[in-house]
């Protein structure tokens, strides 16, 4: 069982990454082109592209694996948990 649930719940956690990290640096771009048109109507500073770029993709990366790493541990964990659980059922003398 644990064959086939550790590849699935790692498979999850990259899907769960790559999900993070794409809304975290979509919302870099849409915050960089807010800034940026607020400049070009006279209401705020000049922004640069590549420092907010740099923030948030190095923020994305963060919050990206922190979420995948939960995913992963709890998927983890409740596999082994439910592994040992089957494995005392089936041995002779067990709780059925």
């Amino acid at each position: 069982m644990l064959r086939v649930a550790v590849p699935l719940w790692l498979a999850l956690a990259c899907a769960v990454w790559n999900g993070f990290f794409d809304i975290l640096v979509t919302r870099g771009e849409k915050q960089y082109l807010l800034g940026q048109a607020r400049h070009e109507a006279g209401l705020g500073p000049p922004v640069s592209m590549d420092a907010i770029m740099t923030e948030t993709i190095h923020d994305a990366v963060v919050k990206a694996t922190i979420w995948a790493l939960v995913v992963l541990a709890a998927g983890l964990v409740g596999s082994v948990v439910v592994a040992r659980a089957a494995r005392r059922e089936a041995a002779p003398g067990g709780t059925a």
